[in-house]
C-alpha cells in the first residue's frame, strides 16, 4: 500500500476519532464545569506518566522489527511484543495503585485519587493496544488500527457522555474520574477487536526478540517519560504559580484547566493528519534505511506535507480564535490565549513527523538529550512567568512554545546529519 493511501486511511480515521473528541471534550467542559476538568487534567498528567512506559516506544518498535521480518516471522514478533506488555503490566500497575494517595497528594487535590485509580487497567489494556497498532503498521495494514481507533473513540464517547450525565451530582472528584472509566471500557473493546482480527495462537513469544523490543523502545520510552514526566510536575507547579499570582486555589484550578483541557488541544489539532503521517514514516523510514536518495525522498515527502498543515492550522486559530472562543467553548478568555499560541501548531505538527523518522532511523538516543533539554527550559520558563500576574497562562505559554521550538531544532540537526550519513 503506498503512502497516499496510508495516510488517506488513517487521516479519515484520526479525522473521525479527533472530531469525536474534540466534541466530547466541548461538551465535558460545558457539563463537568472548569473546575472538574482541571481536575481531571491534573490526574491525566500522572495517568499519562504511568502509561508511558508500555506506550510510548514499543509500538514503533514492534513496527520496525516487524518491517524488517518475513511474513512467516512477524507473527513472533506480535506475541513477543504481547508478552512483554503484560510483563510490564504486572509491575506498573500495582505501583500505581500504592502510589496513588500519594500522586494525589502531591498533585495538591484530594479529588484527583478516583481518576488516578482508574487509571490502573488502561496500562495492560492501551498497552495491549499498542503493540496491535505497531504489528499491523509494520504490515502496511492501517485500516485495521483505524477502525479500532473509531470503534473506540465512538465507544469512549457514548460512555462518557452517559457517565457524565448520570453521576456529575456525585461531585468534583468522581465527575473528574467518569471519562477515564469510560476510557477503561472503550479500550477493553478495543482489545477484543485486535484479537479477533489478529490470529497470533500459533506463534510463541522469543525472548530474543522480546530483548529487541525493548532495547529499541528504551530510548523513546525515556524520552516520553522526561515529557510526560515535566507535564506532570508542570500539572503541581503551574496550579501552584497561578496561587501565587493571586489566584484562589478554585480559579487556579479552572485556570489550569482552560490551558490544557481547551487551549493545548486547539494546539494539538494538525495530529488529525501528522500522526498519521508519523505511524506511516516510521516502518517506511526503516526500509530505505540503506538508499540514501530514498531516504531523502521520504523525509521530504512527509516532511512538506506537516509543514503546509501547521502553517494552515496555525492561520485557521489566529483568526478563527473568537470563533472557537464564543461559540464553541463559551469562554471569552480563551481567544487570546488561541492567537498568543498558533504558533505551537506548527511546531507540534513538525515534531510529530520529526519523531516518526528518528524512529525509523533507529536514532532516539541521539534525541533523547534534546527532549530532556527542551523539558527543562519549558519547565523554566512556566516556573519563572506564569506565577506573574501580568503573565499568568501566557507565561505558561510561553515555556510550551520554546521547549516546543529546540525539540524541532534539536531533531532538524539529528535528521539532516542521518542525510548526509
Amino acid at each position: 500500500m503506498n503512502f497516499a493511501k496510508q495516510a488517506l486511511i488513517l487521516s479519515l480515521g484520526n479525522a473521525l476519532t479527533r472530531g469525536l473528541g474534540f466534541v466530547l471534550r466541548l461538551l465535558l467542559a460545558r457539563w463537568m464545569g472548569a473546575q472538574a476538568l482541571g481536575v481531571m487534567e491534573m490526574a491525566n498528567s500522572v495517568g499519562m506518566l504511568a502509561l508511558t512506559p508500555v506506550t510510548a516506544g514499543i509500538p514503533s518498535a514492534v513496527s520496525r522489527l516487524t518491517a524488517k521480518e518475513t511474513p512467516d516471522g512477524q507473527g513472533r514478533i506480535l506475541a513477543s511484543g504481547l508478552r512483554l506488555v503484560r510483563q510490564m503490566a504486572l509491575w506498573l500497575m500495582p505501583a500505581l495503585l500504592l502510589l496513588s494517595p500519594a500522586l494525589s497528594w502531591l498533585l495538591g487535590d484530594a479529588r484527583t485519587l478516583p481518576a488516578i485509580l482508574l487509571t490502573a487497567p488502561d496500562i495492560l489494556l492501551l498497552g495491549l493496544c499498542s503493540v496491535y497498532c505497531g504489528y499491523c503498521y509494520g504490515r502496511e495494514n492501517t485500516l485495521l488500527p483505524a477502525l479500532a481507533e473509531c470503534a473506540e473513540q465512538g465507544t469512549r464517547f457514548v460512555l462518557s457522555v452517559a457517565l457524565v450525565l448520570a453521576l456529575r451530582h456525585l461531585g468534583t472528584g468522581v465527575t473528574a474520574a467518569l471519562p477515564g472509566a469510560a476510557e477503561a471500557l472503550a479500550a477493553l473493546v478495543v482489545v477484543v477487536i485486535f484479537r479477533r482480527a489478529l490470529p497470533h495462537g500459533h506463534h510463541q513469544p522469543d525472548a530474543w526478540v522480546q530483548q529487541q523490543i525493548f532495547r529499541l523502545a528504551a530510548p523513546t520510552t525515556l524520552s516520553r517519560l522526561c515529557l510526560t514526566g515535566m507535564r506532570a510536575l508542570e500539572a503541581v507547579l503551574l496550579p501552584v504559580c497561578l496561587r501565587r499570582s493571586g489566584l484562589s486555589a478554585g480559579a487556579a484550578t479552572a485556570q489550569f484547566g482552560l490551558f490544557t483541557g481547551m487551549a493545548m488541544p486547539m494546539m494539538l489539532m494538525p495530529g488529525v493528519v501528522t500522526s498519521a503521517l508519523c505511524m506511516i514514516t516510521t516502518p517506511a523510514i526503516s526500509r530505505s534505511e540503506g538508499n540514501p536518495h530514498a531516504l531523502r525522498c521520504t523525509m521530504r515527502r512527509m516532511l512538506l506535507p506537516a509543514l503546509g498543515i501547521g502553517v494552515a492550522s496555525a492561520l485557521l486559530l489566529f483568526f478563527g480564535a473568537d470563533l472557537f472562543s464564543l461559540h464553541l467553548y463559551h469562554t471569552p478568555a480563551l481567544a487570546p490565549l488561541l492567537r498568543f499560541m498558533c504558533p505551537a501548531t506548527l511546531l507540534f505538527a513538525l515534531h510529530q513527523v520529526q519523531i516518526g523518522m528518528i524512529t525509523g532511523l533507529g536514532l532516539q538516543r541521539k534525541a533523547l538529550t534534546g527532549t530532556i533539554l527542551s523539558s527543562v527550559v519549558s519547565l523554566l520558563v512556566t516556573a519563572a512567568l506564569a506565577c506573574q500576574p501580568h503573565f499568568r497562562l501566557f507565561g505558561a505559554a510561553l515555556g510550551t512554545m520554546a521547549g516546543q521550538a529546540i525539540s524541532v531544532l534539536w531533531d532538524a540537526v539529528i535528521l539532516q546529519r542521518a542525510k548526509h550519513e
